[in-house]
């Protein structure tokens, strides 16, 4: 199984438009990465300036153009603004196997806009890139994430450990 991202599959909600990162989103982006609720659950560096977060951005795109990954940019049909991001990443093709990651912005929490996402993005790894298997990696006290894999009908994997990072909890769905 290969993937073949060439052309950017955007995806359509009710609510949403799933569609490409791109520079123009730079502000939108750093204002999400660098947001003291957003990362209080990640571990990850955060951009310091938005030169750094245009290189998150080119490096997304790479990982994109090499089929190696695809994160989406949540944006609201109604005013355009970028609410969050959710992606594919860490593909096992002998598995038909992929990590879901997403994020989005306190001002749009807990108004069923990453139900909407995450729904339409299950969907498109099902369908579209034949996965089997979707895991999620989450921490132990990320209460949201937890229900909202919940809801998808994630099972918790009680028996395994994040070797990387021993407070999150792996979540597996399978079709």
């Amino acid at each position: 199984m290969s993937f073949d991202f060439s052309t950017f599959p955007v995806l359509e909600t009710e609510r949403l438009t799933l569609r490409a990162l791109s520079l123009d989103d730079a502000k939108a982006i750093f204002g999400l990465r660098a947001n003291k609720e957003v990362n209080e659950f990640i571990q990850r560096e955060t951009p310091k300036n938005l030169a750094q977060t245009r290189g998150f951005i080119d490096s997304i795109t790479e990982l994109t153009a090499n089929n190696k990954g695809i994160l989406w940019a949540i944006q609201s049909n109604n005013s355009e603004e970028l609410l969050g991001t959710i992606g594919l990443r860490n593909f096992e093709t002998e598995d038909n196997y992929a990590e879901i990651g997403y994020e989005i912005h306190p001002d749009y929490q807990e108004r069923g806009y990453m139900t909407e996402a995450i729904k339409e993005v299950i969907e498109y790894g099902f369908s579209k890139l034949n996965l089997k298997t979707i895991e999620a990696f989450t921490h132990k006290n990320n209460i949201a994430s937890i229900t909202l894999l919940d809801n998808q009908d994630f099972v918790l994997q009680t028996e395994r450990e994040d070797e990387n990072f021993k407070d999150n909890r792996i979540y597996k769905l399978s079709k």
